[in-house]
C-alpha cells in the first residue's frame, strides 16, 4: 500500500512538472494592455455603470447604494452590506466596504436584480478612474 501511494505522488509531480507553461500573445511592436474580467451576469441579473455616491446604512433596515447613472440617481438594496459581492479591479477600493459617503464617487458596475419594486444589489464592481466598463 505504501509503495502504491509513493508511486501515486511520484506520478502526480512528474504530471505537474511536465505541464506546459501558459502561453501568452505578444504582438511585436504592440503596447502591453491589461483588460480586467467583469463577473459574469447569472439569469435574471442586470448591470448599471455608475459613480457610487454613498452607501446608507439605516438601523433595522436594508442598506442602499445610491449611484449616480448617466441620466439619474437610481438606489440598490441588500438585506445587509455582507450580502453583496465586492470586487475591485482598482486599488482606490479599500476594504471591508463602510457606511457613508463616497466623496465625489466611485466608478462602479452594479449588479442587480429585480425584487418586486425593488432593485437587489448583488454585486459592486469597483473600476479604475476614466476606464469605461462595458
Amino acid at each position: 500500500m505504501l509503495m502504491h501511494t509513493l508511486s501515486f505522488v511520484i506520478t502526480l509531480l512528474f504530471q505537474a512538472q511536465a505541464a506546459p507553461p501558459e502561453l501568452k500573445r505578444v504582438v511585436p511592436g504592440g503596447s502591453p494592455t491589461v483588460k480586467p474580467v467583469y463577473r459574469e451576469l447569472k439569469p435574471g441579473e442586470e448591470r448599471v455603470e455608475g459613480l457610487l455616491q454613498r452607501v446608507e446604512c439605516p438601523s433595522g433596515r436594508p442598506v442602499s447604494f445610491v449611484v449616480k447613472l448617466s441620466d439619474r440617481v437610481a438606489k440598490y438594496e441588500a438585506p445587509r452590506l455582507d450580502a453583496v459581492e465586492y470586487i475591485a479591479y482598482t486599488t482606490d477600493f479599500k476594504s471591508p466596504m463602510t457606511c457613508g459617503g463616497r466623496g465625489k464617487g466611485d466608478p462602479v458596475l452594479v449588479t442587480w436584480t429585480a425584487a418586486g419594486k425593488q432593485a437587489r444589489a448583488v454585486a459592486v464592481e469597483f473600476l479604475p478612474r476614466g476606464e469605461a466598463g462595458k
